[in-house]
């Protein structure tokens, strides 16, 4: 099969086409290898198909280890290079490559010689595409004649690119949306970083429409409380700015006393712009153990040992079981629960068993229970 620009076109659409394309340019190059990869606008490298001759456990290796010390690929990132294509020895003194930890820690562990490259970073709008054509130090460099040919090809080989990232975009972005509308256990929604609703499942609209905790102005996630609204606003904001894929969590406050937590992390960058996932705990459900730890502390100013201790035996530990598990002595823990009891209001162990069971079922919120619940 001949690389021709309709075959690039084709591979962009066929899967069967696209997993043959890199041994059809390393044969039209004269390379032994050929590696077809992605850096997402993050950073982050995905291999979409290879030759084979690397092996999948060497490529995936590859991603997850050594794409951040590939100076190859960095030097055909550089301005006035991207969209064209090199050779690596032209863009890299081949000593600097030969003292790499690529080279060292990766090429040769692996027992292979791969010291030649040409090859293109081509620039899409949702990531780079990327193209390496190998051989080995015993073999000549690629010549001029190769690197022209791969030229009158870069620009078919972008919009192939930006053809399967989009494609690759879309079943990440569908298959999140199928996990979000798959269960209506918790309520879900996916917003903007300004709070816009992008989407919510049939949980999170009768959360909406309780107006209880949230509430939907002018198209945006609010919450009910002034407070809440603010951690709300504040927590969405950073997690459109995250990169890590890090949970965060936030306060929802409603008029009447109670309290939900909700949780908040970047949907991945195939969305068209910065979106945050945003789960409401379902309010049947206990909180979270560090999370109750979190507003005993501020409720009834109890150090982090304390909460621990009165979350302990809301659980049904004995002083020493909670003696045993902690790691403290005995007369520790007895001394930490007289202080939880005191701190609380509380005359006996069973009074704080009660208060921390309504705070993990987000009953309680900002002091005790009312004497009526209390008799």
């Amino acid at each position: 099969m001949k690389l021709t620009p309709n075959l690039i076109y084709e591979a962009a659409l066929d899967d069967e086409i696209f997993a043959e394309l890199p041994s059809i340019v390393a044969t039209a190059a004269g390379a032994r290898s050929c590696v077809l990869h992605w850096r997402n606008q993050n950073g982050a490298a995905e291999i979409f198909t290879h030759s084979g001759y690397f092996s999948d456990e060497h490529m995936a290796d590859y991603a997850a280890n050594f794409a951040s010390h590939d100076l190859w690929t960095d030097a055909g990132m550089a301005q006035g290079f991207v969209n064209r294509a090199w050779r690596t020895t032209d863009l890299v003194p081949t000593a600097s490559y030969e003292r790499s930890i690529f080279y060292n820690e990766w090429i040769r562990s692996m027992g292979d010689d791969t010291f030649f490259c040409c090859g293109s970073v081509m620039r899409t709008p949702l990531g780079d595409g990327i193209v390496g054509l190998h051989r080995g130090k015993n073999q000549a460099d690629f010549s001029d004649e190769v690197l022209d040919e791969l030229n009158r090809n870069v620009d078919h080989l972008r919009g192939m690119f930006a053809i399967r990232g989009k494609i690759a975009g879309l079943r990440e972005r569908n298959d999140m949306l199928s996990a979000i509308f798959a269960s209506d256990r918790e309520a879900t929604f996916a917003v903007n970083r300004g709070g816009r609703i992008l989407l919510a499942n049939a949980a999170a609209e009768a959360v909406l429409q309780s107006g209880r905790f949230l509430r939907c102005r002018s198209g945006q996630l609010r919450a009910v409380c002034d407070a809440s609204r603010r951690a709300l606003e504040s927590a969405i904001a950073t997690a459109a700015e995250q990169s890590d894929g890090q949970a965060s969590s936030c306060l929802l406050r409603s008029g009447d006393g109670g309290f939900l937590v909700a949780s908040l992390m970047p949907l991945p960058s195939s969305f068209s712009q910065p979106a945050v996932l945003v789960t409401v705990e379902d309010e049947r459900t206990r909180m979270l153990p560090e999370v109750v730890t979190k507003h005993l502390q501020e409720a009834y100013g109890l150090t982090r040992s304390e909460a621990d201790v009165a979350i302990r035996l809301a659980d049904g530990d004995s002083i020493p079981e909670i003696s045993d598990r902690r790691r403290s002595a005995v007369g520790t823990v007895r001394i930490q629960v007289k202080s939880v009891l005191l701190k609380m209001g509380a005359r006996r162990q069973s009074e704080v068993v009660r208060i921390v069971g309504m705070f993990g079922q987000g009953r309680a919120a900002g002091g005790m229970p009312d004497d009526r619940e209390r008799r």
